[in-house]
């Protein structure tokens, strides 16, 4: 009687200990899945390098009166009355300034003869020339490249997701990765750094960003007139991941690294803005079964997706909080864009205007450095992962992984030799 409790009781503390173990161990590779990772902050600033301001310039004056003229003169069988000429007119600066936000502002009662999937093709033929000259004090050259947005045709400096979003780029229908060259830095030692855009020759928005993404129709623009020359000044905050955090997986990081372009469909990289642009573009798919003109509706998959006409604007028209918010009581919408792992938030610390008799001007840059960096971090690795475990296996077991190779071995390879003994 008393072996029999004695039994049942080594048997009782050895199922409690292997339950424990079980459990805890499976807090623990849940721990490792969802949050392996800690940001930190890092405050030697003479240390690192910090990205120089990158921006995006969409002119006000976006078609050449000229060219408009030479295409109304060629097509009389389609312009015959002063009325459609001007309504043409009107409808085509329009259509070349088309975002969210002014979309039921577009005359939607007469096309032209356009087809919708000639909308970017003819807004590309009659564009105005428009090409600023850069210079700049860092060490490093910068470029300027003419990107398509939701903002229309705009053009981007120190820039390394823009030129995917060309249309060249796009006509051609090309997805390989483009060599843009070393990425501009500044350290404080380097002292005040500035860029400068001349020969703007019109009015234009402005946005500043990081260089691995593009402008977001959520965040704030600045307006400036085309007689002013501008200074503005920005602060700068970054967030980088270690080397060693690129052996977990996005949904162990909580962001991606541009290579991981898996999931895009139009565009052979990734960026937070690049998915949350793909993310609108499919929920217009979805509810008005098109996409606006300033899209790439030629997937990676080799789909062709329909562009919208004027009915199928009017349809995105009625989505336009949505569209900008990415949120609706209406429409489900789930995007799984995550951040970018290397990120630069810039913020304009303060600009000033003055008038310039030789036009829009633009200069920025950086002057008071950042005094944090925040860092991605490996909190809690696998060999953490192994440890734990070993010690909650010690810990209520008594044993290692010494043990349990000596038990593999007792029923394996010792039993077999005895058996045959």
């Amino acid at each position: 009687m008393a072996t029999f409790l004695f039994r049942t009781l080594w048997f009782t503390f050895i199922c409690v200990a292997v339950f424990s173990i079980i459990s805890l161990s499976r807090r623990t590779w849940e721990r490792f899945q969802t949050s392996p990772m800690v940001i930190s902050m890092d405050r030697n600033k003479l240390v690192w390098n910090t990205s120089f301001p990158s921006l995006t310039v969409c002119p006000h004056k976006r078609i050449d009166e000229l060219k408009v003229e030479e295409y109304i003169l060629s097509h009389p069988d389609i312009f015959e009355h002063d009325e459609d000429k001007e309504g043409f007119k009107d409808f085509i600066e329009k259509l070349a300034r088309l975002t969210y936000e002014n979309i039921d502002q577009l005359v939607l009662n007469h096309s032209y003869g356009i087809r919708s999937d000639q909308f970017l093709d003819l807004l590309y033929e009659l564009k105005w020339h428009f090409e600023p000259e850069i210079s700049s004090g860092a060490a490093v050259k910068m470029y300027i490249y003419e990107t398509q947005t939701e903002f229309g045709t705009c053009h981007s400096v120190n820039s390394l997701v823009a030129r995917y979003n060309s249309y060249d780029y796009w006509k051609n229908n090309l997805w390989h990765p483009l060599h843009h060259g070393a990425r501009v830095t500044v350290h404080p030692l380097d002292g005040e750094i500035y860029a400068q855009i001349i020969n703007l020759s019109t009015a234009y928005d402005v946005f500043f960003h990081s260089s691995g993404d593009i402008p977001s129709i959520t965040k704030q623009r600045y307006t400036f007139p085309e007689t002013d020359y501008t200074t503005v000044e920005l602060i700068a905050l970054e967030i980088y991941t270690a080397e060693d955090g690129k052996a977990f997986s996005t949904k162990q990081r909580k962001c991606r690294f541009h290579y991981e372009a898996e999931g895009m469909l139009t565009s052979p990289i990734y960026s937070f803005g690049l998915c949350l642009a793909e993310c609108r573009m499919f929920l217009a798919l979805k509810i008005c079964h098109c996409v606006p003109h300033f899209y790439r509706n030629r997937l990676r998959n080799g789909r062709v997706l329909p562009v919208c006409d004027l009915q199928g604007l009017a349809c995105v028209a009625t989505l336009k909080s949505e569209m900008i918010s990415l949120k609706s009581i209406r429409h489900k919408i789930t995007c799984n864009c995550l951040a970018n792992c290397d990120d630069s938030n810039f913020f304009v610390q303060s600009y000033r205007s003055r008038v310039w008799f030789l036009g829009a001007n633009l200069q920025w840059g950086i002057i008071d450095y950042p005094k944090m960096q925040l860092r991605r971090d490996v909190l809690f690795s696998f060999a953490d992962v192994l440890v734990y475990i070993g010690g909650l296996v010690g810990f209520f077991l008594g044993c290692s992984a010494l043990s349990f190779t000596e038990v593999i071995y007792y029923f394996t390879i010792r039993f077999i030799r005895r058996l045959y003994a």
